[in-house]
């Protein structure tokens, strides 16, 4: 895995954080990827067109303002799907889709239904409705409630 940031000190800390290998440009650490992560608040796209082969995935959590975008225009149009958790919220917040009106081909997660292809380049646009934390929430609790020592043990060894 590889990441970039802008920010030095926080790409080599996330890096080790993560065994991960920090590299010097958001090309770099693109280049190859078959999966490509963001996570910005970026007001312009951090990424270029043609740094993104065919078969990428995308998967886009960052900038949620009307205002901002991680995605060049471009790459929205070269995908073949872009599913958004919520399609209310997204003509609402998700300036990847909004600044470059790039409304063809975007569906909700939920009716993603079909195989992909390996020549194509997919996109998720994660827009963090709260339902999702919420469920996300849950499932957490019920498990620290149906094995309390175990989550407590977690917690004793972290201090």
């Amino acid at each position: 895995m590889r990441v970039w940031s802008r920010n030095e000190e926080k790409r080599k800390k996330f890096a080790e954080e993560c065994s991960a290998q920090a590299v010097a440009t958001a090309e770099e650490a693109v280049h190859g990827a078959q999966i490509v992560v963001t996570a910005t608040n970026s007001q312009e796209p951090v990424l270029e067109d043609d740094w993104i082969a065919p078969g990428t995935m995308i998967n886009a959590m960052g900038s949620n303002v009307a205002t901002r975008r991680e995605l060049p225009g471009e790459l929205l149009r070269r995908a073949t799907l872009i599913a958004v958790d919520s399609l209310e919220q997204a003509r609402i917040e998700a300036g990847d889709l909004i600044l470059p009106n790039s409304w063809a081909n975007v569906i909700e997660l939920k009716d993603v239904k079909r195989h992909f292809n390996p020549d194509e380049i997919t996109i998720f646009k994660s827009l963090g409705i709260c339902v999702e934390d919420v469920a996300a929430a849950a499932f957490v609790y019920e498990k620290a409630r149906a094995t309390p020592e175990r989550f407590a043990d977690r917690n004793r060894a972290r201090r």
